[in-house]
């Protein structure tokens, strides 16, 4: 668990969602995006302001339409001045992608958004499909 960018908080397992209003009381987390397979982990405690789930286990089943919800969704949250929390039940790591793509979203490019999602307090290397990520700058620069 830790904070990855001014208002992004990162976790993963059933620890916050267990606790989410004491969690959400100290952070001042007021919106999750939460990555889990099937259905979403119940999260206890007072409901966030914002909330979107998305049924995805892994980077390797986001596609270019996924990683623009995931970014887009952090991108409007931070630019209302929120702090979010990127989740995954199976683990912090399985966010990172949505990171990236709220990165790209921001105007980063591929291989700046690359380097800071391979740098601390991620782990490093980050092994991604660069050329999905291509892709998805390239649909950015087409909308």
């Amino acid at each position: 668990m830790t904070w990855v960018h001014d208002n992004i908080y990162a976790a993963g397992g059933m620890h916050i969602p267990s606790n989410w209003g004491p969690f959400a009381d100290q952070t001042g987390v007021t919106g999750i995006l939460h990555f889990a397979p099937d259905r979403a982990a119940k999260f206890i405690g007072s409901s966030p302001e914002v909330f979107l789930w998305v049924n995805i286990a892994d980077e390797n089943q986001a596609a270019s339409s996924e990683r623009l919800l995931a970014g887009r969704f952090l991108y409007e949250c931070v630019a209302e001045g929120r702090r979010i929390l990127l989740h995954s039940s199976l683990g912090r790591h399985r966010t990172r992608w949505a990171f990236v793509a709220y990165l790209m979203i921001s105007g980063s490019s591929v291989r700046a958004a690359l380097r800071q999602a391979a740098d601390l307090p991620w782990l490093s290397p980050y092994h991604t499909d660069t050329a999905a990520w291509e892709a998805f700058a390239e649909m950015l620069r087409a909308l």
